[in-house]
């Protein structure tokens, strides 16, 4: 039996290249309160976008 998903899937038009790209989970979170920044290309991995930009504190502090 073949697996059945119950995210949605949206086909949009990748403006800068003009290829078309699905998106999986479209509209997942419609109606929430989560908010994602328009800043965030969801066809790029997150995690680095989310960190770029931001500096990392250092794990040990010199003491002196």
């Amino acid at each position: 039996m073949a697996k059945t998903s119950t995210a949605s899937t949206l086909t949009v038009r990748n403006a800068k290249t003009g290829k078309f790209v699905t998106v999986r989970g479209a509209q997942s979170l419609k109606g929430s309160k989560f908010a994602i920044k328009k800043s965030v290309d969801l066809t790029k991995p997150i995690a680095e976008q989310a960190l770029k930009g931001k500096a990392q504190p250092p794990k040990h502090a010199a003491k002196g």
